[in-house]
């Protein structure tokens, strides 16, 4: 009885392992820690969409979406013209939250996150050199890669990710680049702001 029992158990938890690698949703959440992790290193550049929540008194004081100017800069809540090309998002954060604290409210927390990059595309994963790239009419998934220094030893071509956002949704595309590199299948052009990730071998 004791075996029986230890095997349902093992059973159980092999279903709900499986189920949860191939949910969509289990997808889409780690595809956002990616592109969270990513964004700590992310540059802001010109055109780049972001938006900017401030924090005070445990409420929301200030949410709005700011473009990025051709020359670098934005128009922040409460202080005016910020130079924000060439920052990293926490560095801004700290940029903007500084003067609010002197002068408008009382231990301020300000958030800023990249809701578009119009003219970008980012290469993630086992990818020698990933980072963001200028985006280029035409280039396609392969192109980008090798762009970004071609795949690591411990890479896995075959199982490529390109995370596309429409508006609020999240769309993923599975792409075996192996393929693509053989003449087996065709390529996939990549639209402004696409993230392409390989992801590890299992091997």
């Amino acid at each position: 009885m004791l075996i029986k029992t230890s095997y349902l158990i093992m059973s159980i938890v092999i279903v709900l392992l499986f189920g949860c690698a191939t949910s969509p949703v289990a997808i889409q959440s780690q595809e956002k820690e990616i592109a969270d992790v990513k964004e700590n290193t992310y540059n802001i550049g010109p055109n780049d969409v972001i938006n900017i929540t401030i924090y005070s008194g445990g409420e929301i004081q200030h949410n709005e979406d700011l473009t990025v100017s051709s020359q670098g800069t934005i128009n922040a809540p409460y202080i005016g013209t910020v130079k924000a090309e060439g920052l990293t998002l926490s560095e801004l954060e700290n940029i903007i939250a500084e003067p609010l604290g002197k002068e408008y409210f009382v231990d301020p927390k300000v958030n800023v996150s990249l809701k578009q990059s119009k003219l970008k595309i980012y290469v993630e994963g086992e990818i020698k050199s990933p980072n963001a790239y200028e985006f280029e009419p035409g280039i396609t998934a392969l192109k980008a890669c090798i762009t970004a220094g071609g795949f690591t030893t411990f890479a896995a071509p075959n199982r490529t990710k390109i995370i596309r956002k429409n508006k609020d949704k999240i769309e993923i595309i599975k792409i075996n680049l192996e393929k693509v590199k053989d003449g087996k299948i065709s390529d996939i052009e990549l639209k402004p702001g696409d993230r392409i990730h390989v992801p590890e071998s299992w091997l």
